[in-house]
Formats: C-alpha cells, sequence, structure tokens
C-alpha cells in the first residue's frame, strides 16, 4: 500500500511538471482562444498560439526532462512519410512557393505530437489533460448556448441566420461542434474511469456528468449534423470496446430504467433546441449537401488530372476554380450552378489530401487512420484513453465531411490526442547516444523544426497585425502608413493574398492604375477572390481599358457562373463605347 501511495505521488508530481502544464495550456486555451482585432480573428491566433506553444514546450522539454530515451510508435512511419511528402511536393508543385510555405506552417504538429507522446506517458498526466479538455469544452459550450438562446454577449449576431448565431469561439458552428463532440468524448472516458476507480465518490461522478450534459446541450445548440454524426460514432466506438465492463456493471434489470434515463436525457437537451422554426428549416436543408456534392465531384476531376503525385501542397484552392469552371462547361453540372464556390477546401480531407499529395500521402494518412483505429482493443481497462480514442474517432469521421486536418484547433487537438492515445499503448523506448556530439546529431533536426515553428509564430502575428494596421491606414486615407505596413506584412508573408489585395486598393487610391493591376493579379496568384477580380476591373476601367476589364469580368464569370454582379458590370462596360489602351486615366 505504501509502495502504491508512492507511486501515485509520484505520477502526481510528474503530471504537474512544467512542460506538461503547458501542454495542457496549449490544448485548453486553443480552442477558447479569440483575437477580434486580427483580420482573422477565428484561425490566427488559434494558429499562432499552437506554433508558439510547440516552441515554447520544446524548450520546456529539453530544460526540465532531458531525456535519456524516447518512446517508439509505428505511427511515426506514415507521419513522417506524410509530412515529407508535403516538403517533397514543391518539386512537382503548381504552385512551389505555396507548397514550400504550407509545409513549413505544418511543422509544428509533428513536433507537438512527438513532445506529447513524451508527455503523456504516465496516467495522470492523461488524466490532467482530458480534465482541461472538459473545462474548455464546458466554456464553450456556455457561450454557443447563450448564443443560440440570447444572442452573441459581445458581438452583434442579429444578421445571422439559423445556426450560424452559434459560432462559438471558433467562429463556425461546424468547427464548433466538432470540438464539443471531442470534448464530451474525453468526459465520457473521465466518466467512466471514475465509476471503475471510484465508485463510492458520487458527488465526483454528479459533477463529471452535468459537464458532460452541458457539452452536449452546447454541441446540440450548434445544429452542426456532422459534428452530431461524429459523435455518435465516437459514442458507438467507444460503448463497442467496452460492452463486456458495460454488460458486466449493469444488471439484465437496470436497463431499461437506465435506457428511459438516456433517452429523457437526450430529450431534454433537444427539445427546447428544435423547438425553434429556423431550426428545423436548417436540419430540413439539403444545400449544403449538394454543395458537397458539387465540390466532391470536381475534386474528384482534379484527382483524375494527377492521380499519382497530385497538384502540391496547398494548392487545392487554386486549382479547384479552373477545375470547377471546366465542369461548368459541361450540361450535367446545370443543377449545381447555385453551388459555385472559391472555396479553401475539399470539406473531406481524404480527398484533398489525395488531390495535393497524390496516392502515397492517401496512403500515409490511410497507414495513420488504420493504426489508430487499431488502438481501441488494447485500452478496454484505460477509459481516460479509450475517451482520447473516441475523440479521435470522431475527428477522423468528421474529416469524411468537413476539413478538421486543415483547421488549427482540429489539427492540434488529433496531434495531442493520438499522443495520448500512442503513450498509453507504446511502452516501447530507445535510448538515445549518451555521448553529446552524437545526441547533438539527433536533437539538431528537432531544434531545427522548432525554430521554425517560433519563425512561423512570428511571421504570422507579424502580418497579421501589419494588415490590421494597413486596413486602418487606408480608411484614414495615411497611403504612406499603409503601404509601410503592406510591405511589412509581404515581407513577412511573401504569398499573402491579403497583403496585395490592400496593395492593390492602395495604389487604385492614388491612381496608380498599371500598379493596381499587378498587385490584383500577384494577389490571383495566390488566392480567388470576387472582390480582387472586381476591383482589378474598376482599375482597368477607369485607366480606360476597358476590353481587359471586360475580359476580367468574363474570367470571372467563368469561374462563378452564379454570380449575379459581374454579368450586370459587364452589361454596363459593355455599353461603353471603346477608348484606346494607352488613354489617360480617368
Amino acid at each position: 500500500m505504501g509502495s502504491f501511495a508512492k507511486t501515485s505521488t509520484t505520477d502526481r508530481q510528474e503530471a504537474l511538471d512544467p512542460a506538461r502544464v503547458l501542454l495542457c495550456l496549449i490544448a485548453g486555451l486553443t480552442p477558447i482562444a479569440f483575437a477580434a482585432p486580427l483580420p482573422e480573428p477565428y484561425i490566427a491566433p488559434k494558429e499562432i498560439l499552437v506554433q508558439t506553444g510547440t516552441a515554447v514546450l520544446l524548450i520546456a522539454c529539453l530544460v526540465s526532462m532531458r531525456p535519456g530515451s524516447v518512446t517508439l510508435t509505428p505511427v511515426w512511419i506514415p507521419g513522417l512519410a506524410l509530412a515529407g511528402l508535403g516538403l517533397a511536393s514543391a518539386a512537382w508543385s503548381s504552385n512551389p512557393e505555396v507548397s514550400l510555405d504550407s509545409a513549413f506552417r505544418m511543422a509544428s504538429y509533428p513536433l507537438l505530437f512527438g513532445l506529447a507522446l513524451e508527455l503523456l506517458r504516465k496516467q495522470d498526466a492523461r488524466s490532467a489533460l482530458a480534465s482541461v479538455l472538459v473545462f474548455a469544452g464546458v466554456i464553450e459550450a456556455v457561450y454557443v448556448l447563450a448564443q443560440y438562446f440570447a444572442g452573441d454577449p459581445l458581438f452583434a449576431t442579429e444578421d445571422l441566420k439559423g445556426k450560424w448565431q452559434t459560432f462559438g469561439t471558433l467562429g463556425n458552428p461546424n468547427w464548433t461542434g466538432e470540438f464539443l463532440a471531442v470534448a464530451a468524448l474525453v468526459g465520457l472516458g473521465r466518466m467512466a474511469d471514475l465509476t471503475e476507480r471510484h465508485p463510492a465518490e458520487r458527488w465526483r461522478f454528479v459533477a463529471r456528468f452535468a459537464a458532460f450534459a452541458l457539452i452536449l446541450a452546447g454541441l446540440a445548440a450548434t445544429i452542426a449534423r456532422g459534428a452530431w454524426i461524429a459523435f455518435v460514432a465516437g459514442t458507438a466506438a467507444f460503448l463497442f470496446v467496452r460492452r463486456k465492463e458495460i454488460a458486466a456493471s449493469l444488471p439484465p434489470r437496470s436497463l431499461i430504467p437506465v435506457s428511459a434515463a438516456c433517452v429523457s436525457a437526450v430529450a431534454l437537451i433537444v427539445i427546447p433546441l428544435i423547438s425553434r422554426k429556423e431550426t428545423i428549416e436548417y436540419l430540413l436543408n439539403t444545400a449544403s449537401i449538394r454543395g458537397r456534392l458539387w465540390i466532391w465531384s470536381v475534386t474528384g476531376s482534379m484527382i483524375y488530372d494527377a492521380p499519382l503525385l497530385g497538384h502540391g501542397l496547398g494548392t487545392f484552392d487554386l486549382q479547384f476554380p479552373h477545375y470547377q469552371a471546366d465542369a461548368y462547361a459541361e450540361t450535367w453540372s446545370v443543377p449545381f450552378t447555385n453551388n459555385a464556390s472559391f472555396t479553401s477546401f475539399a470539406h473531406n480531407d481524404y480527398l484533398q489530401i489525395w488531390s495535393e499529395l497524390g496516392l502515397p500521402g492517401l496512403a500515409a494518412v490511410a497507414g495513420c487512420v488504420i493504426l489508430t483505429l487499431s488502438r481501441g482493443r488494447k485500452l478496454r481497462s484505460d477509459p481516460v484513453s479509450l475517451g482520447c480514442w473516441a475523440a479521435l474517432v470522431s475527428i477522423l469521421v468528421s474529416a469524411a465531411f468537413g476539413f478538421p486536418m486543415h483547421l488549427p484547433t482540429s489539427l492540434m487537438l488529433l496531434a495531442v490526442l493520438a499522443a495520448a492515445v500512442e503513450a498509453s499503448v507504446n511502452k516501447r523506448r530507445i535510448g538515445l547516444p549518451k555521448r553529446l556530439p552524437l545526441r547533438s546529431l539527433v536533437l539538431l533536426p528537432v531544434l531545427m523544426v522548432g525554430l521554425i515553428s517560433a519563425g512561423n509564430a512570428y511571421s504570422r502575428l507579424s502580418t497579421e497585425t501589419a494588415l490590421r494596421r494597413a486596413e486602418s491606414a487606408i480608411r484614414n486615407s495615411e497611403l504612406q502608413t499603409a503601404e509601410s505596413s503592406i510591405r511589412d506584412a509581404i515581407r513577412h508573408s511573401p504569398t499573402c493574398n491579403r497583403a496585395y489585395k490592400l496593395l492593390g486598393m492602395l495604389e487604385h487610391e492614388r491612381g496608380n492604375g498599371d500598379l493596381s493591376v499587378a498587385a490584383y493579379d500577384r494577389a490571383l496568384a495566390y488566392g480567388f477572390d470576387v472582390d480582387i477580380f472586381l476591383m482589378k476591373a474598376s482599375s482597368l476601367e477607369k485607366m480606360g481599358r476597358r476590353l481587359e476589364a471586360a475580359e476580367t469580368l468574363r474570367e470571372l464569370i467563368r469561374l462563378r457562373p452564379d454570380l449575379a454582379s459581374p454579368r450586370s458590370k459587364l452589361a454596363l462596360l459593355e455599353g461603353v463605347p471603346e477608348i484606346s489602351r494607352g488613354g489617360k486615366e480617368e
């Protein structure tokens, strides 16, 4: 008994290690981080937090742990293969600059997985992580429920319709639903662990059940059907693995009251939410399903053209509009005209990875998925880790009709939860070289990735703040300050199309038509935007180059036949006599 107490105390001390605390903070703060002043308030701060946190976590691990060995897991094989393919894809990418930038931005996540794998080897560390995730889920659920029933307490959301009012701190009800599904499944594991290890502590079970129910209510309030499906899949996986334990703990006569209690709990959560007319209308709406079917069909044509190696990491949004336009030239696509978009995501991560990295990339992802799914049966006796595994299952299911692998919060959770699962099932370790020169050679690549992660965070923060300054300066007609800020943003992020868009607006204000058009062209090289096409056409028209302006509008109509504004602008433009190319600016 004394030995057990000593071991438990040691585990708790290790769980409170600064590096482990920092890991829990990254996992808990990233989902609820929000920074309204930034141009991308729901993505930028989360990505900056993950990248900065990973770099600081690496330093904390090197200072506090000084490991003589590292954990081995077969997941490293497909995981590193996927990272290597992303970097190598720049060699054949349709836009090598974008592919390299995307590969460097993704470098933080394999490093985060490796660090978490070392930090979560102890049960208490995994339990602490689960507690933090559930706590963050409760905070998110309270915010979402406030948005649903009383409106957002911080922002005016009257113009938002239906589910879009429950955007949470993630900026999108679907993304918020994905996180709440993860938090609920982790909470399910915590409840099972408490029932098994501390059956007499009913008050703790009541507290955990209340947190679980609150998160479920928040999940229901998002009206995110995909997140609901993902949660059901994760719950089914959890219950299937634990079926023998559940059957042993529930006598046959208790099945009816337990089932009745579950149905009543679901009714108490769902009935108040579906009482709204707009909620019912959204649940019966099939527009998003049609939109996904359209995107998947266009993505299929992208895959057909480059099935082996793909188009290059991060180039989906640059290729999709052209393939979409080709598809609209076919008669079968007419019913999908209103589903046209300049989307950055395939709404199916597996298809998007195939389109960008080809069959090797798809095989690497499939390897990770298969290895992850195979871990469930080994976690029957560890409910907390099994809850993390069920949460992983929910993310993998969401990836079939969403894009969690392309969002900083979901990707961070994927890395940390996968590390928790692998740390629980893999006890094999390999020793590091004892001699300092050899150990330095082993640690050097890790340090390089840490530096890349820190550099990415600094560049992203500098870019976002510079863009904010530029937008404010343009509104106040402080053109010199705006140009300085825009140049600063471009220096930190050369592939940021928003920076070139602002530069085009600035030059248009100054009357420098040629420079304005050149900036807009550069912006379109890094991302498609309806406003950029329209502003480019406006600049060309102002210079008297109406034929080129008309051609720009025709190109936009070809890419986006669903839009009415470029058609009306083109009709007005074609009704004006052509002025020679060399005419003066108006």
